[in-house]
């Protein structure tokens, strides 16, 4: 009878190491997906920056020249009170 409690034991520890290393393995190929996914993702979300880029940056353009047009404006706002100065002292 004594001799078989290291039978179960070895046994026991066979069978625990197996079962851990297809734990580990599963693990692993989890990892493997989880990064492709991420890779997937981070793609994406690359894309959609290069597509907001490409809308924007027209508008950035816009925004430039209302810029523009308004220092425009003011200079020749200045132009004209400058006229009429000239004006009232002759």
């Amino acid at each position: 009878m004594p001799d078989i409690l290291p039978i179960v034991f070895a046994v026991v520890l066979v069978i625990l190491t197996v079962v851990l290393s297809v734990v580990g393995i599963q693990i692993i190929l989890v990892l493997m997906e989880i990064k492709r996914t991420l890779k997937k993702f981070n793609n994406t979300l690359d894309m959609a920056e290069t597509k907001i880029n490409q809308v924007i940056a027209p508008l950035q353009s816009l925004g430039g020249m209302a810029t523009g047009v308004k220092s425009g404006i003011k200079v020749f706002e200045a132009f004209v009170s400058w006229l009429q100065r000239d004006k009232e002292t002759k």
